[in-house]
């Protein structure tokens, strides 16, 4: 079969482009934005596709190249007639804080409507879209014509799967997994005439270690509230083992970490020197105070389990140590952070308060006091470690601090990412950020050799920069994203992450071609 041609509305910078190209046998042939810095910067990484620039939804999209696969990821503010009552959608701000007038609202739900107006289109032209993923927040879902909206779709001969699905859970064949945690809502949708379903099971069961069965698993997504299709990953569902006999116990899909994609040759400013000159500005007391409240968290020194089953909690340097056994090996660790030191499949870095993964007769886990991620908004945000995912990067901002390391160049894994606004609190950089937005919103604090007791006044601090947004929302490191800073973290924090274009659009060709594609996950 020939190249298949892909389109993709409401394209931002191209991160969901990015991750389609990636699949084999995938051409980009048109992307379209109504932001010229947008088209700009896809147009420099796809100089071979056509550019659209404009809105849409005013756009004769008849006239449009047709395409085997469509990506949309239309621009929606949080809208929903959710639980019978209707909100006021025109006095809710939306991503950039702003209120929108009752115009703009109604524009920012007709975006939708254009994705089966395109498919509605090309199939009157003789030239059917193949199949295509709609990508939004999961907020969408609540949206009082969604059935009407998929219907829609399914009436113009498609077949649909709702995929509920965490960045820092797709694991493609080609593009990095995603350091950062990230929930959003997926329509994926297929012609009924190509008589193959798309293998769901295969591409988002993601291989997890379950300890009791002492195995690795391909866990299934199950949501908390019966009925439920869409949520947010813990607190709508979680990952169970399939297997009866362990009860379908709970499962920790592997993540990648924050620590991943931080510059740690890039060091921050001592917040104490806000106090000693006029050329740089205090932090505010909230920000400090969160800096303190991460210091004091993750700071007490810890004895880890480092091998064997029995024993999964770590304990404090200031009780007895553990009963020694010929099996059972601790690791002292400044962070109440677990990391794995061996490079199996199912592995990931924990907070000592949650359950150890993964225990066998190895010395296989250290305990470290790693920097941490803050995140700047309000909300239930929290501090991350860095080897956490990333929470979701956002439209609004970059909501990420990050603690930089004393010397240039090299991991301190006792810095904090602190959120710089917001009620949240700081988190160790070894677990995944915050949810990134078009804001800066995270700052990196790191100590001098810090500990529980460490003077706030001695941590360094910095936000973000551009580049380390990027990478977390797995855009490559050459990838050209033009304008300023501010344009740039908007650009990264309105992108689809990559990973899960590329995951998701290989299922798709999967079905059309009937070729067998690879996942990241081990078989």
């Amino acid at each position: 079969m020939s190249a298949l041609t892909y389109i993709d509305f409401f394209c931002g910078a191209g991160g969901s482009s990015a991750g389609a190209e990636r699949v084999p046998g995938v051409r980009p042939v048109l992307a379209a934005n109504h932001w010229d810095k947008a088209i700009a910067s896809h147009s420099a990484n796809f100089p071979d596709a056509e550019h659209f620039l404009g809105d849409l939804h005013d756009a004769d999209v008849a006239r449009f190249p047709a395409a085997d696969l469509f990506w949309a990821s239309p621009e929606c503010p949080k809208w929903s007639n959710a639980r019978g009552k209707k909100r006021d959608f025109d006095r809710q701000p939306d991503l950039f804080g702003e209120t929108l007038p009752d115009a703009a609202t109604d524009r920012s739900r007709a975006l939708m409507w254009d994705v089966p107006r395109y498919l509605e289109a090309m199939a009157t032209r003789g030239r059917p879209v193949l199949a295509g993923v709609v990508e939004n927040v999961i907020d969408v879902r609540a949206w009082n014509l969604w059935t009407a909206w998929v219907s829609d779709i399914r009436a113009l001969g498609y077949r649909t799967r709702l995929i509920a699905l965490n960045s820092m859970h797709a694991r493609p064949a080609r593009t990095p997994v995603a350091p950062q945690s990230r929930d959003r809502l997926y329509l994926a949708y297929w012609r009924a005439g190509l008589r193959r379903d798309p293998d769901w099971d295969k591409w988002l069961r993601p291989t997890a270690w379950c300890e009791n069965c002492d195995k690795p698993v391909r866990a299934v997504q199950a949501f908390k509230k019966p009925g439920a299709d869409m949520g947010r990953y813990r607190q709508q569902y979680v990952y169970r083992c399939p297997n009866v006999a362990c009860r379908n116990a709970v499962v920790e899909p592997p993540v990648v970490p924050a620590a991943s994609i931080i510059d740690w040759s890039l060091t921050g400013r001592r917040i104490g020197d806000g106090k000693l000159t006029k050329t740089f500005t205090p932090y505010a007391a909230a920000t400090v105070e969160r800096i303190r409240t991460g210091i004091r968290k993750y700071g007490a020194p810890l004895l880890a389990p480092a091998g064997g089953t029995w024993r999964t909690e770590a304990t404090p340097v200031t009780v007895p140590a553990p009963t020694r056994t010929t099996r059972e090996n601790d690791g002292l660790a400044v962070p109440p952070l677990l990391v794995p030191t061996e490079g199996r499949d199912g592995k990931a870095a924990g907070q000592v308060a949650e359950p150890m993964r993964t225990q066998t007769a190895r010395n296989e886990t250290g305990l470290a006091w790693l920097p941490f991620i803050a995140e700047l908004r309000g909300g239930g945000s929290d501090a991350r470690p860095v080897l956490d995912a990333l929470a979701t990067v956002t439209a609004s901002g970059n909501h990420h601090g990050l603690t930089v390391p004393p010397a240039a160049g090299a991991v301190d894994w006792q810095a904090l990412l602190t959120p710089y606004y917001g009620n949240s609190g700081a988190r160790p950089v070894a677990e995944p950020v915050g949810t990134l937005t078009t804001r800066d919103r995270y700052g990196l604090a790191s100590g001098h050799g810090a500990g529980a007791g460490t003077d706030v006044d001695e941590v360094l601090f910095r936000m973000l920069e551009p580049h380390e947004i990027g990478a977390a929302m797995t855009f490559a490191r050459d990838y050209v994203v033009i304008g300023n800073k501010r344009e740039k973290v908007r650009q990264f924090g309105n992108a689809v992450t990559s990973n899960v274009a590329e995951l998701l659009v290989s299922a798709l060709v999967e079905a059309i071609t009937g070729d067998e594609l690879a996942t990241g996950w081990a078989s």
